[in-house]
């Protein structure tokens, strides 16, 4: 495990992706590119790139042009109990029947650790997705947000999105892109606050881990 400097160290773990030119992003989206300008006293830098880059929630409004973008998004649901969960096979989409048996959410908050998309990965078939199914059965045991370590919640070449929509449809909250190779299964106190990107249908997170 890697506490984080200048997070108060006590065990800090940080899940998300780091943002560079050699991020990764969706085929045909737009790539993260970083300009600077530097002078003989200060260093000034700007950035352009999707907001799906990385680690990132998805706000309603992407799949609903009605809903709420990612200002809507309660802040209560990214700040908690979170439990890290570890499938025990990679199909295309994970199914209760991954899970190790009998196993039941522990906290409102469940990321799913897969271990199917490297860092460093290019954006293609292999990964898993979640399969609608597994997001309702979720929802019903009272979680409220769900995290997958992979860059979607559907397969790369889902014809229709349809754990998106059971997500969108149950009110869950969805965060794509973790890394959580050095979390392991278990409780955590869980920060994943995104970037306030007013009218955004996403936005990248900066997310970190504390065991409890």
């Amino acid at each position: 495990m890697h506490p984080i400097d200048g997070v108060g160290g006590d065990g800090w773990i940080d899940i998300s992706r780091p943002l560079s030119p050699d991020t990764a992003v969706w085929p045909g989206d737009h790539r993260f590119v970083l300009h600077q300008e530097t002078t003989d006293t200060m260093v000034v830098s700007w950035f352009e790139t999707t907001c799906h880059v990385g680690t990132h929630v998805d706000a309603p409004l992407h799949m609903d042009p009605t809903a709420a973008p990612v200002e809507g998004i309660p802040l209560q649901r990214l700040l908690g109990r979170a439990e890290v969960v570890r499938v025990v096979r990679h199909p295309e989409r994970v199914t209760r029947d991954c899970m190790s048996v009998g196993w039941r959410p522990q906290a409102p908050r469940v990321l799913i650790r897969t271990d199917s998309h490297p860092l460093g990965a290019r954006i293609g078939d292999g990964f898993s997705g979640l399969d609608p199914d597994l997001v309702r059965w979720l929802s019903a045991t009272g979680v409220f947000l769900v995290g997958v370590d992979t860059p979607s919640v559907d397969p790369f070449a889902a014809g229709e999105l349809t754990a998106h929509l059971a997500l969108l449809e149950r009110g869950v909250t969805w965060i794509e892109g973790l890394w959580l190779e050095d979390a392991d299964a278990g409780l955590y106190d869980l920060v994943a606050l995104p970037t306030k990107l007013v009218g955004a249908e996403a936005a990248p997170v900066r997310a970190v881990v504390r065991p409890i």
